[in-house]
């Protein structure tokens, strides 16, 4: 815990992007990330490849598309690639993983931020998964498991060292448990 002060400097600086009103007074802030910004790559992937392929395959066959030459098809196919890469990245910009003393939090969104919340006390569980672009990349998912049955788990996806993330998220929870039972 020695390197508490300097991260806690790196969470108010991180912090004034954040939108107002996502944490009360009583909160203290264990922990705010970003998904890495690999993420926006992973949740494009199909696209990029999809697109590339198809540009090769219709320039290979000279193919273009009917009124176009073919370097703008190509061009055209692999700006839709692009594209979706662009919207992920936008996506991407403003989430926010919290973790409190009290709760863990998604923020998602820019004009209209969507805050999703759960009490500490609700989480019946946590796992560590790492898909295999995850294992590469050294990164890893955090999935929330809760008691209620109608309530859906909740991810925190592509976090960076996630075996120290996920000790931090389950040493919070064993907290807010002790600090019920005082």
């Amino acid at each position: 815990m020695s390197d508490t002060p300097s991260r806690a400097r790196d969470v108010v600086a991180d912090w004034s992007t954040l939108p107002g009103g996502v944490v009360d007074g009583g909160e203290i802030i264990i922990l705010a990330i970003k998904p890495s910004t690999w993420r926006p790559v992973f949740d494009s992937a199909a696209w990029l490849v999809t697109s590339c392929l198809l540009a090769v395959v219709l320039a290979g066959l000279q193919k273009p598309i009917p009124g176009l030459s073919l370097p703008v098809t190509t061009q055209l196919i692999l700006l839709l690639g692009v594209a979706r890469l662009a919207v992920a990245f936008v996506r991407w910009a403003p989430t926010w993983y919290i973790l409190t003393n009290r709760r863990v939090l998604n923020v998602q969104g820019i004009r209209c931020p969507r805050i999703t919340s759960c009490a500490l006390l609700e989480i019946r569980n946590t796992y560590l998964n790492r898909s295999s672009a995850e294992k590469l990349t050294g990164l890893g998912t955090i999935t929330f498991a809760f008691d209620s049955p109608h309530e859906m788990p909740r991810v925190w996806q592509s976090i960076a060292q996630p075996d120290l993330i996920h000790e931090k998220v389950r040493r919070a929870i064993e907290n807010a448990i002790d600090q019920q039972n005082v």
